[in-house]
């Protein structure tokens, strides 16, 4: 085999390699959920978690926003969130937790957690 092949080869099975070890990587950790407040809406409008886990509630809008939930097992209020900012809240309890805007009644979504 020619010296040219051998590197191709051997370069070949490097990449696969290493792309076996960054999937492996990318699945055991955990992506969290993101709830996006954009153009006066929460987007998606309903994710779904385990009990332990957290939402990234990121704020890509112009305006400032007051994510809350008064559902009972899950109460939180994040006070004002500012335009870009981002803030994470984990839900410990199973069920299905509304959410509201205090600046902007009309925003809701739903976060269901599971066991």
């Amino acid at each position: 085999m020619a010296p040219r092949t051998r590197t191709r080869i051997a370069r070949s099975l490097a990449l696969a390699t290493a792309g076996a070890w960054l999937s492996v990587g990318a699945l055991s950790a955990a992506t969290p959920a993101v709830i996006e407040q954009a153009g006066i809406a929460f987007r998606p409008k309903a994710v779904t978690i385990k009990a332990g886990e957290h939402v990234l509630f990121l704020n890509s809008d112009v305006f400032g926003h007051n994510v809350y939930s008064d559902t009972e097992g899950g109460a939180f209020d994040i006070g004002l969130q500012n335009s870009g900012s981002e803030v994470a809240v984990t839900f410990e309890n199973p069920g299905r937790f509304i959410l509201r805007c205090r600046i902007h009644p009309k925003m809701r979504a739903t976060v269901t957690v599971t066991e």
